[in-house]
């Protein structure tokens, strides 16, 4: 394999497209320093897949692109072709000659890479560098200042050399692939052997389960034949018995009817009697009080009379001796004191009612004021009350997780089982709360999606909630998502409008570990004041992006618009914020409380001291207007006896009219009497009646209630029928899907139905003892040995898969030692002959740092120029470090031959006699390596097969052409000027 050909353009110097051929032997670019030669080497490592920017001197990848001159403008893409001769098949691809390209645009950041033409992976091109010997590891491309390097490499990077010589680096390539799928195998192996004994777990009780159900189907196959017969039997006997309690109920009614009708006239008669006996009752009652004063009236006058009989004899007889003179100054001396006795109770009497109206004036503005405080009390506590109900109920929602969908709660509460258990996205968000409302809408329903690990931890968790019939919950996986974004220059201007707050993933927090979860949620949607300004930015970003408002307005992606007042609701994101927010209005409300209550008791208290003393005031003004009573009263008896003394003659002719009142109240006595008499025998008569119509009335109330008794048992006789028929029908519905018409095939008249009804409790108790059925257990068994089967064969797979990959990682590691071995053996060989050739004699080797290890070890370079002690390689000067670099690449080339060999003024910290054996080293060794040197050297030119001379006839942009030697000279003539 060769290098035929290099084209370039917009690469770093080359804003003219270059084209470079090589025939192969040794070929030369030579120039003045800044010319741009060296940014050949650099192309062909850039092409074979170079990645650090650093390694091709920039300051990032996209100064390889030409950044313009004063005379040229900047480029916007670099694009690099190399074109190999592969008809020895070096390459196994099936191509005598093939191309790499690689293509970077500005702006763009990504790199394109094409073989022959189609669009190819890095992958696939350092695997062709690899199998080639021309990677970035090896000696087969040599940048600028860096040949002295080889020489003070550690260890391990010179392993990495020899690799690439031995080309074992193409399996070392693969082991890392190898390894790394071999943890991913491994990975999947211990995930999937938590499937196969999680599905072993569910085997076992299935197969139980199943073996219940098939008994449990078969005794209800059994059941469902002997009980359709049975209820198709009550359904017609009860059908029938049904009919005959209608007709009876039909007779009854009639019969009900004339009974009612005599209970009615009856009733009526007993009402007309109860009225007569109600007024007779009344009218006897009247004409006993009237005999009864009468009587009173009559024993009264005769008392009087008497009374006064006797008065008049002692008068008229002069036993009474009566100084009217006296009696009336005693009489006036008594009024006088009763009179001032009267005056003094009454004005006490005033004085204490305007105490108590007073006090009674007190005593309703107290009653005012304890009602107004009461009444601000009962706020300020329902206040309270409802504040600490609304932390309960959202405390309950936190513990419980009350308001989550079945599903996902079930999940939640089982969190344990699964490794890979994350939380809910509400959990692994916080909100400020100025923006707690358009984060709840844009996130909706996705609040309550459970996040967790990768797809395997959500597979298991779905495949939990099959089991256990427990609802459905959406999985995020953070391995399987990718953050989204808004367009740089799309936030460059959003910035610039009015209204416009932020992307929403930038206004929320959360861990370090969700920033993705954040990102993918909320990345690409923009958060704006009101939907006036969100409309204007959704119009003006193209409706590319979902915009929500403060009040959760929403437009979505494409124009949809969702927004108006909704209900308040407890937010998922703000339960703490929220409690800690009641919380805050507790103690202002208890001290509230407390202040009422203490007014309310103080009130109370001058209340119930006022109450007291009207209580004690009134006492002290009835007393005194008993006296009061008294003393008036005797005042009056006083009054009029004072009057009688002063009539100067007593009179004796009332006593007459007394005789004669006495006498027409006796004859009205008698008749009285007479009335009472027949009042009363007609009132007896009278209750007979009534009696005797009750007793009637009781006989048909009584006919009435045995008849509605034998009615009731009728009535009950046709619930029980009718509750039978459809309860046999609701049964072969509900039951067996079974109509009446289809039901009685399965009726056997002939069946002895006590003995069926003893069988089927007898298969209903079977039934009940088997306990909880699981009649899915058959399908579930079988879909779970089937899965079993699927996964215990994956298992397997993995098991042979993970075996086969540690084979070939053994055999790579076979492979690498054998070749390693060999290369150094062959190289440790041709380094000492040339290091004698390039030093003029000395002693040079090539050790293992660590021979027991092979596999891994390092390799050291012993060097000992002519005269000179062995010592460390970063202790030779530059020309010596260089030389046994040199000679170690010369002799890596004749013990494995590489097909390209690029060399970037490797020789140029040598002497003129140096430079020469470098030279000629070459031309002995172009027959197997193709070689393209960049050099300022006389030596080197003057023993190149071919020469390209590099400048810069427009200033910044590089261009090539064919010289010979004599023109060489003149370049490098220019170079030193």
């Amino acid at each position: 394999m060769k290098l035929i050909q290099v084209e370039a353009h917009g690469f770093k110097s080359f804003a003219d497209k270059v084209t470079l051929k090589f025939d192969g032997g040794v070929v030369a670019i030579i120039g003045p320093n800044g010319s741009g030669k060296s940014n050949i080497n650099d192309a062909i490592r850039w092409v074979l897949g170079e990645s650090s920017y650093k390694a091709l001197r920039g300051d990032n990848m996209e100064d390889v692109i030409f950044a313009g001159s004063k005379t040229e403008k900047e480029m916007n893409r670099a694009e690099v072709t190399l074109t190999f001769d592969n008809k020895d098949r070096a390459i196994k691809i099936p191509y005598d000659v093939f191309t790499i390209s690689r293509v970077l645009n500005r702006g763009k950041g990504e790199n394109e890479y094409y073989i022959n033409g189609e669009p190819a992976k890095l992958k696939e091109v350092k695997e062709i560098a690899m199998e080639s010997g021309i990677s970035k590891s090896s000696l087969a491309i040599i940048g600028q200042g860096t040949i002295s390097d080889i020489a003070e490499a550690t260890p391990e990077r010179r392993r990495e050399i020899f690799e690439e010589a031995s080309g074992t680096s193409m399996y070392r390539y693969r082991k890392v692939d190898a390894q790394k799928k071999l943890e991913r195998t491994e990975e999947a192996l211990a995930q999937i052997s938590v499937l196969v004994q999680e599905l072993e777990k569910q085997v076992k009780p299935l197969q139980r389960q199943a073996e219940k159900a098939k008994i449990y189907m078969e005794k209800s196959d059994q059941l469902k034949e002997v009980e359709v017969a049975l209820l198709v039997h009550d359904f017609i006997f009860f059908s029938e018995r049904l009919k005959e309690l209608t007709q009876q109920a039909k007779e009854f009614m009639l019969v009900k009817e004339d009974l009612e009708v005599r209970l009615e006239s009856y009733n009526t008669s007993l009402g007309e009697k109860k009225e007569l006996l109600d007024n007779l009752k009344k009218s006897t009652e009247e004409i006993s009080k009237e005999l009864a004063e009468i009587n009173e009236v009559i024993q009264e006058m005769e008392i009087r009379k008497v009374k006064e009989e006797k008065e008049r004899d002692l008068i008229l007889s002069g036993q009474k001796n009566v100084d009217p003179g006296q009696k009336k100054e005693t009489l006036k001396h008594s009024l006088s004191v009763l009179n001032q006795n009267i005056i003094s109770y009454k004005e006490f009497i005033k004085e204490k009612n305007e105490q108590l109206n007073e006090l009674e004036i007190k005593s309703v503005k107290y009653n005012s004021d304890i009602s107004e405080f009461s009444r601000l009390y009962n706020i300020e506590n329902d206040k309270l009350n409802k504040v600490k109900n609304k932390i309960e109920v959202i405390q309950d929602q936190m513990t419980n997780k009350s308001s989550l969908a079945k599903g996902t709660k079930i999940i939640v509460e089982n969190q344990h089982l699964f490794k890979g258990y994350e939380g809910l996205v509400s959990e692994l968000i916080q909100i400020d709360k100025d923006y707690i409302r358009a984060i709840e809408v844009v996130l909706s329903s996705a609040a309550q999606h459970i996040v967790v690990d990768e797809p395997e931890t959500a597979t298991a968790a779905i495949n939990f909630l099959k089991a256990n019939n427990g609802g459905k919950a959406t999985f995020i996986p953070l391995s399987s998502i990718s953050p989204r974004f808004v367009a740089e220059q799309h936030i460059v201007v959003a910035q610039t409008q009015e209204g416009f707050l932020g992307v929403a993933s930038e206004l929320v927090t959360t861990k370090k570990r969700y920033e993705v979860l954040k990102r993918f949620l909320l990345g690409n949607v923009l958060v704006c004041d009101t939907i006036e300004s969100a409309v204007r930015l959704h119009s003006l970003l193209e409706k590319k992006y979902t915009v929500v408002t403060l009040d959760g307005d929403i437009i979505r992606i494409g124009g949809v618009m969702t927004g108006g007042q909704a209900s308040q609701t407890v937010s998922a994101f703000s339960l703490e914020d929220q409690i800690k927010e009641l919380e805050s209005f507790i103690q202002p409300l208890e001290k509230n409380i407390s202040t009422l209550k203490e007014q309310i008791s103080k009130l109370e208290f001058e209340k119930q001291t006022a109450l007291s003393l009207i209580s004690n005031y009134m006492a002290e003004k009835n007393s005194y207007e008993v006296k009061l009573a008294e003393d008036t009263e005797e005042f009056d008896k006083l009054s009029l006896l004072y009057s009688q003394i002063s009539n100067e003659k007593i009179t004796f002719e009332s006593n007459v009219d007394f005789t004669k009142m006495i006498n027409e109240n006796l004859a009205r006595k008698s008749d009285l009497s007479v009335q009472l008499r027949t009042q009363k025998e007609i009132l007896r008569t009278t209750e007979e009646q009534y009696y005797q119509t009750i007793v009637k009335k009781n006989e048909l109330d009584e006919e009435l209630k045995q008849l509605l008794d034998e009615n009731g048992k009728k009535i009950g006789d046709k619930a029980r029928a009718e509750t039978i028929i459809d309860s046999a029908k609701k049964r072969l519905s509900e039951q067996y899907g079974l109509l009446f018409e289809t039901a009685q095939q399965y009726y056997k008249p002939d069946i002895d139905f006590d003995v069926a009804r003893k069988l089927v409790e007898n298969l209903k108790q079977d039934i009940r003892e088997l306990g909880h059925i699981n009649l899915e257990a058959i399908q579930q068994l079988e879909e779970v040995q089937t899965r079993y089967d699927e996964v215990k064969t994956q298992e397997d797979q993995i098991i042979v898969a993970k075996k086969t990959i540690e084979e070939a990682i053994n055999e790579m590691d076979k492979m690498i030692v054998e070749r390693i071995t060999e290369t150094v053996n062959l190289v440790n060989g041709e380094f000492k002959f040339v290091f004698g050739k390039m030093f003029g004699g000395g002693m040079a080797e090539i050790r293992y740092t660590d021979p027991d290890n092979i596999l891994e070890s390092g390799i050291d370079v012993i060097a000992q120029p002519p005269g000179k002690a062995i010592k460390n390689l970063k202790l030779f000067s530059g020309g010596e470090k260089a030389l046994i670099a040199i000679s170690l690449l010369f002799s890596l080339l004749k013990a494995k031959p590489l097909p390209l060999c690029i060399l970037d003024e490797v020789e140029a910290a040598l002497d003129e006699a140096n430079v020469i054996r470098f030279a000629e080293f070459l031309q002995s060794l172009k027959k197997d390596t193709q070689f393209i040197v960049i050099t300022h050297r006389q030596g080197t030119m003057e023993r190149a097969d071919k020469l390209y001379g590099a400048t810069m006839q427009k200033r910044g942009v590089t261009t090539f052409f064919g010289v010979n030697l004599v023109e060489a000279k003149e370049l490098i003539k220019e170079e030193g000027k």
